[in-house]
């Protein structure tokens, strides 16, 4: 029996092509193996994410496969189904808002800061989901049996938690989840490109007037404050300026930013420091900038000290 000629389709966008084609006459797509669209990498069919660099290999809107050559998928780009503008956590209620990826510059673009935030340079995101404002008391209890704050509330970030104690609530979640949504501590890169409202060139998250964006020292009267009472910054996030220190997943290293590769860079190494991000009522408004780096080890708990999480898929 002879094969109808157009039986097989395009990988990428579902075209019907024919089995001597070499590219989709549609999309442009390589027909044949699969390779990754970041790096090139060889994958499998059923793989949602690279191994190598963790670039998406499923769009998460519609479906389809992305090609090697191709990080925009050729449905959506044309009409498909947008992906939804926020999530909400079925378990906790906390609310995540889609944070478009993008190309930006990522450091001391302002020349406010010190080596650390050096040398500025070009990172490209996927598309993520970031929390609205850190994890809350409230939701905390959701999941873990004690409250460890100074400063009980409900509506005020937890706090006094380590980068394990993040771990295990994340793992939590998760499963309370059945598995069905892979959350983490965002990289700071993530952090970093979220804050200042999608690369935007600003100071603090959300502008450059630090009073009505974050809670830090000269305005915090000593304590943490209720999330969302302050304005929200460009992608309406709250609170990535001051209030609490928010823990992220990469290692920290003064010298990470020589070290990054430009699509969604993450520096996992050896040592007990994680990057924390954003300043806290206890601080100056410098250290509340979008920039600023600093960290601690993953067992220290302080009362200005909370988190944040991504949803990535």
């Amino acid at each position: 029996m002879t094969q109808n000629p157009e039986s097989k389709t395009c990988p990428a966008c579902g075209e019907a092509v024919r089995e001597t084609w070499k590219i989709c006459p549609a999309c442009e797509a390589p027909l044949g193996g699969f390779r990754c669209p970041g790096c090139r990498l060889e994958v499998e069919a059923n793989w949602k994410r690279c191994p190598e660099c963790e670039t998406r290999l499923i769009c998460p809107a519609c479906g389809i496969r992305l090609s090697a050559g191709q990080p925009h998928c050729p449905r959506c780009r044309s009409g498909g189904q947008a992906a939804a503008p926020e999530f909400v956590d079925p378990v906790t209620g906390m609310v995540f808002v889609r944070v478009p990826g993008g190309t930006f510059q990522m450091g001391d673009v302002l020349g406010a800061g010190i080596d650390n935030e050096q040398p500025v340079h070009e990172v490209r995101l996927d598309d993520f989901y970031m929390g609205r404002f850190a994890v809350t008391q409230a939701q905390w209890q959701c999941l873990m049996v004690e409250n460890p704050s100074r400063f009980v509330g409900d509506d005020r970030p937890v706090e006094q938690v380590s980068w394990q104690d993040a771990q295990a609530y994340i793992e939590a979640l998760i499963q309370r989840n059945n598995g069905r949504y892979r959350f983490a501590l965002p990289t700071e890169a993530q952090w970093e490109y979220a804050a200042r409202s999608g690369g935007r060139d600003e100071p603090y998250a959300g502008g450059s007037t630090v009073d009505t964006l974050a809670w830090y020292q000269a305005s915090s009267d000593g304590v943490t404050h209720p999330v969302g009472q302050l304005s929200p910054n460009g992608l309406g996030l709250y609170d990535m300026s001051g209030n609490v220190w928010e823990w992220c997943a990469d290692t920290f290293h003064a010298d990470a930013y020589k070290r990054h590769r430009s699509l969604n860079p993450a520096w996992i190494a050896d040592g007990e420091d994680r990057v924390i991000r954003g300043g806290s009522w206890n601080l100056d408004a410098w250290s509340t900038r979008c920039a600023r780096r600093f960290s601690y080890r993953t067992d220290f708990a302080g009362p200005a000290l909370g988190f944040r999480l991504v949803r990535l898929d």
